[in-house]
């Protein structure tokens, strides 16, 4: 196994591992160093693994989190397991989905920036995402690096924000995005979470926790809760904090949600399948 550093700030490369086998506790030891350093790793050539080593692999590092889609009854699963979320553009056949197709519409706010299961108690740690099949164009992750966009702040920013709670909420993703509102199965079990603007990560260093699910700063005006809440994720999003991963056939993905945001970015739906899964761990 190697790891490479694939951007100045973040983002590793871990060649020459398979996670289709299991994993040794010297090996587990070793990631569990690099993800903490890199917050993002990407395994390559990983076409032997299937969802149940994907599984098998996540759960190493957490409990494993149900997906959000076995909340929402008016929408059909095309994945059997449900520690599985189906980041995808196809149907049970394989076939391109529909352009209007409810699953498609739902996946609207991965193209907004975010962090997993923000508005979750307890949220997303680390998430998971195995490429199964690609477009040959576009379809590529954009990660930022929250520790060294926190870094960046001058110190009087760092002193405002440094005990802020932040209400998440899938909600407002979805009304930002023009997905589908929530179900009344969604509402009542995903009704939102707080969490602090400011998160210290295991690497000893503070990151800022922010998504699109960032409703609102706890006890704070409308107004001026939301200036500062879109000031820092320009702030943070921008070309110095960012990473634009282009996905290759065999490419799993592992990225730490309490120091990062990521978006998807668009692709020719129209033309080609994206075939994609996601696991998450709990933060617990």
């Amino acid at each position: 196994m190697r790891i490479n550093q694939l951007h100045p700030q973040f983002f590793g490369e871990v060649v020459d591992l398979d996670l289709s086998q299991p994993l040794h506790g010297d090996q587990v030891a070793v990631l569990q160093q690099a993800i903490d350093a890199h917050a993002v790793l990407v395994f390559r050539d990983q076409q032997a693994m299937d969802d149940d080593a994907q599984i098998a692999f996540s759960g190493l590092f957490g409990p494993l989190q149900r997906s959000i889609t076995v909340h929402r009854k008016d929408t059909e699963r095309r994945l059997e397991r449900d520690e599985l979320s189906d980041i995808s553009n196809v149907d049970e056949t394989g076939q391109r989905l529909a352009a209007d197709d409810r699953r498609r519409l739902l996946q609207k706010p991965a193209r907004l920036w975010h962090t997993d299961s923000s508005f979750r108690n307890p949220p997303g740690r680390y998430t998971f995402l195995a490429a199964r099949t690609l477009p040959p164009e576009g379809g590529d992750t954009e990660f930022a690096d929250m520790r060294a966009a926190y870094d960046a702040l001058d110190q009087s920013t760092q002193d405002r924000i440094a005990t802020l709670i932040v209400h998440h909420s899938l909600d407002r993703s979805r009304r930002l995005a023009g997905a589908p509102a929530l179900s009344e199965e969604e509402a009542r079990n995903l009704p939102g979470a707080e969490h602090p603007l400011v998160r210290r990560h295991p690497s000893g260093r503070d990151a800022l926790y922010l998504a699109s699910h960032a409703e609102r700063i706890v006890d704070w005006p409308e107004g001026e809760s939301r200036a500062l809440l879109d000031a820092l994720t320009a702030h943070a999003t921008s070309a110095p904090f960012v990473h634009r991963h282009v996905w290759r056939d065999g490419d799993l993905v592992m990225w730490d949600n309490r120091c990062t945001m990521h978006r998807a970015t668009a692709f020719r739906e129209d033309l080609y399948r994206r075939d994609m899964r996601r696991t998450t761990v709990a933060d617990e």
